[in-house]
């Protein structure tokens, strides 16, 4: 008898807990083909696991490939939202295809939690959206913290930017904005336009011959990377610095010569000395047998660990009620402290990072090195640079 009891109150007991358990699906919707892609998957995944091994919440995912492009994206949330039946969102890494959907997602109402999508004009498109929850820094913040190593490089007697940016609304929507507050700074700008993508750079690389640019400066994607590392040292640019703002830089990128001294900006390396970096490192190893260099993999990361905050506080799968509690998160991250407020312009009603995460580093010696603000760097910056 007493054994029979013993058993009934251990089933009771497993029942309450899978009771005090609040399951969520959340739908996935990233360009998993991509270097950006698969580090953000990699990194909710790794979230999602610390959240579920807590047992009060269990999130399952439903993982699908926006093809990086609004003609794979638009059918894949519809997908989502039909077939699935989520009614949480983790997404929107490009800014075109974040734009793309702006419409879709307001058509279905799920709470959208986006990872990437730093174009104001996507702040735009989702304004009047109040269960959009923006994590990465917008376009402005970029600028702000990009001007502010720039204004460095004026110091050093940098004066002329020859700037190269993206035709869709990543590259080019803030790029009067750059243009405006370098030339406040007293730099001479020349920007050219170019198609992402097209490996072609020698025609525009060759016309800024005559400007003379101390510094190169490009916004683009990954792809991008190498042919204008490349093709600047083939025309002869020589520029004293190659600077690159990609989402994501191309897998090896660090072990092929020509991105020997080019710098750029990240919000994140494996290197960022708190606890919560250094736990998000050893998880991520753990788990994956490697780390990595891509900031994405702990934004996924993070989007992961604060929504399952939130589904433990709402103790609920309802969407706004969820919604609700992570409003109120505030947490440590590896990029630092996170809350939600409104966005700067006060267009998006809830913006989680600004321009205090980002980083300048520097390609030496086959890794990305910290080189800028001083706080912050574990080399000084070469300038000029070799190309």
């Amino acid at each position: 008898m007493k054994k029979v009891l013993v058993v009934l109150l251990a089933v009771l007991g497993l029942a309450g807990l899978a009771l005090a358990q609040t399951t969520v699906r959340v739908g996935v919707l990233l360009p998993i083909s991509t270097v950006a892609g698969k580090a953000a998957l990699n990194g909710v995944q790794l979230g999602v696991d610390q959240v579920n091994a807590g047992g009060k919440v269990k999130i399952e995912l439903v993982v699908v490939d926006d093809g990086n492009a609004p003609a794979a994206a638009v059918p894949a949330l519809t997908k989502l939202m039909t077939v699935d039946r989520v009614d949480i969102v983790i997404g929107g890494l490009a800014s075109g295809v974040t734009f793309a959907l702006s419409g879709p997602v307001k058509q279905y109402n799920p709470l959208f939690l986006c990872i990437g999508a730093a174009s104001s004009v996507v702040e735009q498109a989702f304004s009047d959206y109040g269960r959009f929850f923006h994590y990465h820094p917008w376009d402005y913040h970029n600028v702000a913290a990009a001007l502010s190593f720039f204004k460095s490089l004026y110091d050093g007697g940098a004066r002329r930017v020859a700037i190269l940016y993206e035709d869709g609304p990543f590259g080019s929507a803030g790029i009067q904005t750059y243009r405006q507050q370098l030339q406040n700074q007293g730099y001479t700008v020349q920007a050219e336009p170019f198609k992402s993508g097209s490996g072609s750079f020698t025609a525009i690389l060759t016309r800024l011959k005559s400007f003379r640019p101390d510094i190169l400066y490009w916004i683009g994607y990954d792809v991008d990377a190498l042919p204008i590392a490349a093709q600047t040292r083939q025309v002869g640019l020589e520029p004293k610095l190659i600077y690159g703002a990609p989402p994501a830089w191309p897998l090896g990128f660090e072990k092929n010569n020509l991105s020997n001294d080019v710098a750029g900006m990240t919000a994140w390396l494996p290197s960022v000395a708190n606890n919560e970096s250094r736990r998000f490192v050893t998880l991520y190893r753990r788990k994956y047998n490697e780390i990595t260099d891509e900031y994405m993999a702990p934004m996924g990361y993070v989007i992961a660990l604060s929504l399952g905050k939130a589904v433990e506080a709402a103790n609920s799968a309802d969407k706004d009620r969820i919604a609700a509690e992570l409003a109120k998160v505030q947490m440590d991250t590896p990029f630092g402290p996170l809350s939600f407020k409104p966005s700067d312009t006060g267009k998006t009603r809830f913006q989680g990072f600004n321009q205090s995460i980002w980083l300048q580093f520097q390609y030496l010696e086959g890794s990305r090195r910290p080189v800028f603000p001083a706080n912050r760097a574990a080399r000084p910056l070469r300038y000029p640079g070799n190309y």
